[in-house]
């Protein structure tokens, strides 16, 4: 996937790249849902990719910010300005997309989230005030039922958005996808709570998918369910071991 060429990933859901990660795209009757915006300056990349579907940025009814990471919100100023669009996060990111609460590191490491310390804020983007401050459970208002899953861990308002009616989830960081085509949780490298992040990913074994688009890694449509039930069962075992 080269930047701003979408891939589709179930009917009306399509995926491409901007700078820093992957966003998606749900488009119903000539409207669209906008999931995430990549890094600072990725304004281009979005609007090639809507030009690629046959749509401009002025159809994007809502955004919504899986988590209040740069490089998934960090474009969100650039898309939105000048342009009446709904932004939703979940309220407890929420504060830092809209800057009335300053945005924890994500580093873990604490050497390198020192070094990394003067740039954050520029990685962020401008502040931009939050419409929509997303509950687990919420319907965001859209012809294709849109339902917020709060999976706190790697934030605190980490969310994920399932579609019944196509059997997605777009999990954002909340799992890993990685080479080896195996589910992971979210890297400990930059989640805030590892223990709570693979405890929040229970909730979804209770949806019924066939498809999880993730925010770094390309859709995972074999079996997809079963495989994060075992890595649940896996990592729990790790930790009875331990």
């Amino acid at each position: 996937m080269i930047f701003g060429k979408p891939i589709q990933a179930a009917h009306g859901v399509f995926q491409f790249r901007a700078i820093g990660a992957r966003v998606t795209v749900l488009i119903e009757d000539g409207r669209a849902i906008l999931v995430d915006t990549g890094l600072q300056g990725s304004l281009i990349p979005i609007t090639g990719g809507f030009k690629d579907l046959g749509l401009s940025l002025d159809q994007i009814d809502t955004i919504v910010i899986t988590h209040a990471h740069p490089d998934h919100c960090g474009g969100l100023g650039e898309v939105v300005a000048g342009r009446n669009i709904t932004v939703g996060a979940h309220r407890e990111d929420a504060e830092v997309i809209s800057g009335t609460k300053t945005a924890p590191n994500p580093l873990q490491n604490e050497l390198l989230a020192r070094m990394a310390e003067p740039v954050l804020p520029k990685l962020m983007g401008g502040h931009v005030p939050v419409d929509l401050r997303l509950e687990d459970g919420d319907i965001i208002p859209f012809g294709t039922e849109v339902r917020i899953v709060h999976l706190p861990g790697h934030t605190a308002g980490s969310i994920g958005l399932y579609l019944p009616s196509k059997r997605v989830i777009i999990v954002g960081d909340a799992l890993q996808y990685k080479f080896s085509r195996k589910l992971t949780p979210p890297s400990h490298r930059v989640t805030q709570d590892s223990e709570e992040a693979l405890r929040s990913l229970k909730k979804l074994l209770v949806l019924d998918f066939d498809i999880i688009c993730f925010s770094h890694f390309p859709p995972m449509r074999k079996n997809p369910r079963t495989a994060l039930q075992n890595m649940i069962q896996e990592y729990a075992a790790r930790r009875v071991t331990v």
